[in-house]
């Protein structure tokens, strides 16, 4: 991979200055891993910590043209993750599809009177959502990583963990009814709107990396995890998190449209596709 033109920049002003690696975090309050991995490429550093840097290399920060060397860097990282997030839009738009089946099984489960649905379909298209949402979910750790937004990956794995234990856990009660269906819808609202409300944040926050869609998709999760955790707001809850999760598969084929304008012109647009 060819290194992205920022980390480049610095380990050059650095060595300009005759300053190690050792020397430059002493001095800016970084640690080395992170020093190598902004020089080498491997990671989109925060603008805050890029000052902090061009400060102790007595750059002037105003002379760089840090957004576009971002968007730049952003596109480079991104372009060894383009098959896996192909792939998790694919997968993206096969699990909103199981997840309408599986709320008109829940329904069904609820609700003896209305269908009766069998344990075997029932655990099929739960491990189905699973595996699905898993993948598509995943696409945001890794534009998180390459961001170097840990904040993203925490929230994009927790939102794994809460699907994978969930999902088990209707298998069980369905099976054995250990919980009440009441308790159950409970204890579902508030955890996912907790998870929500995190990863709403997360994409609100990163505005200025990933544009405009990244904020309207923002709020479309933080007002999701509101209604969830709300409890009594969870059924208007369930739209805006259809279009929340709709906002997410568009964001991906977005990121992945950018690589292929980057990649034909040798020029990045990531910020202007995604606003």
């Amino acid at each position: 991979m060819k290194q992205p033109e920022l980390g480049h920049k610095i380990q050059n002003w650095r060595k300009a200055q005759g300053l190690t690696q050792e020397e430059l975090v002493e001095k800016c309050n970084l640690n080395v891993r992170t020093l190598q991995r902004i020089e080498a490429g491997e990671v989109l550093p925060r603008s805050y910590t890029v000052k902090s840097i061009l400060e102790v290399l007595k750059v002037d920060f105003s002379e760089l043209n840090l957004k576009e060397e971002q968007k730049n860097q952003l596109s480079v990282l991104l372009e060894s993750k383009r098959s896996f997030l192909k792939w998790g839009a694919i997968i993206g738009i096969i699990y909103l599809c199981l997840s309408f089946v599986e709320g008109f099984m829940e329904i069904g489960f609820y609700d003896e009177s209305i269908s009766d649905i069998s344990g075997l379909n029932y655990s099929l298209v739960k491990i189905g959502v699973i595996l699905s949402f898993a993948v598509f979910y995943y696409s945001f750790f890794l534009i998180g990583k390459a961001l170097n937004d840990d904040f993203l990956k925490i929230s994009a794995l927790f939102m794994i963990a809460l699907i994978l234990i969930s999902n088990i856990n209707d298998i069980a009660v369905f099976y054995s009814g250990y919980l009440s269906v009441e308790t159950l819808l409970i204890m579902r609202s508030v955890i996912f709107g907790i998870g929500y409300l995190l990863l709403g944040t997360a994409f609100a926050l990163r505005q200025k990396s990933l544009g405009t869609l990244s904020l309207v998709t923002g709020i479309f999760g933080i007002v999701t995890g509101l209604g969830f955790v709300s409890v009594i707001m969870a059924i208007p809850a369930l739209f805006t998190l259809t279009v929340f999760e709709i906002l997410m598969l568009v964001m991906i084929f977005k990121v992945l449209n950018s690589n292929e304008v980057s990649a034909g012109k040798g020029t990045d647009q990531f910020s202007a596709v995604l606003s």
